[in-house]
């Protein structure tokens, strides 16, 4: 009988920050093997698994039975959703993380952007990431976590990547810039290689990003980006403490 397959790393960070692209990338890689879905959500369900004493089943399914690839999915939520922290130290204490990020500010918009296309909110940008904020401890799952109104809160990442330094060393953690693999994949490439200890990646051609329409009523202001880049200021100092990344410059 084949071991079950185990996990070896997670793709996480924001959404809106190149995960897809990566996991992508990733695909063409002969050592790893992706998950079959992209985007499991196996560590952030809260209604499917019962943490208590989970069933790994429903992960382990989305991989082949092969011992000769290193195993990975890619779910963007994972960082911001702390919760799935101690789950993932639970199934894996060794585990590795490879985090996509962008400039909070840019994040935000973009993910009120693709809210709107799909018709999950209907405040203009200006009060989303006001007054809209309430509805993080409205309509949350936990306290001070939503999926789809979080548009501030997700780009706390120096905060939320400290908190998973609680629990797994930095080392374990590659932090990106989508801007760099935008720009640069084969660098980027080659440092994924190199902290997940496979071999160089073939030759790929660039991938090209897909960029949504923004809706015709859209407003981004400069009093909005300049609101945002405020908030976000010392948590940005703080992820440049922790990880060398400064996202100020990307």
């Amino acid at each position: 009988m084949s071991m079950q397959p185990s996990l070896f790393f997670v793709v996480g960070g924001a959404q809106k920050c190149g995960t897809t692209a990566l996991d992508a990338y990733l695909r063409f890689h002969p050592q790893l093997e992706m998950a079959r879905t992209k985007e499991t959500h196996f560590f952030d369900d809260e209604e499917g698994v019962n943490w208590r004493d989970p069933d790994y089943g429903p992960l382990h399914a989305q991989f082949s039975d092969r011992q000769d690839v290193l195993r990975g999915e890619a779910t963007p939520i994972s960082l911001y959703w702390t919760p799935a922290h101690h789950r993932i130290l639970r199934y894996n204490p060794e585990m590795r993380f490879i985090f996509m990020l962008r400039h909070p500010t840019e994040r935000a918009w973009s993910h009120w952007r693709m809210n709107i296309r799909r018709e999950l909110d209907h405040l203009p940008f200006g009060e989303a990431i006001r007054a809209g904020r309430l509805r993080v401890l409205e309509d949350g799952e936990h306290s001070g976590l939503a999926r789809h109104s979080s548009y501030v809160e997700r780009g706390y990442y120096g905060r939320q990547i400290q908190s998973l330094a609680t629990l797994f060393p930095l080392e374990n953690m590659l932090v990106l810039r989508q801007t760099d693999l935008s720009h640069d994949p084969d660098a980027v490439l080659s440092r994924v290689a190199r902290f997940l200890g496979v071999d160089p990646f073939p030759a790929i051609d660039p991938l090209i990003a897909n960029v949504g329409a923004v809706p015709d009523d859209a407003v981004f202001t400069p009093e909005d980006r300049a609101y945002l880049d405020d908030l976000f200021a010392e948590d940005l100092k703080r992820l440049t403490t922790l990880t060398g990344v400064d996202l100020t410059a990307a």
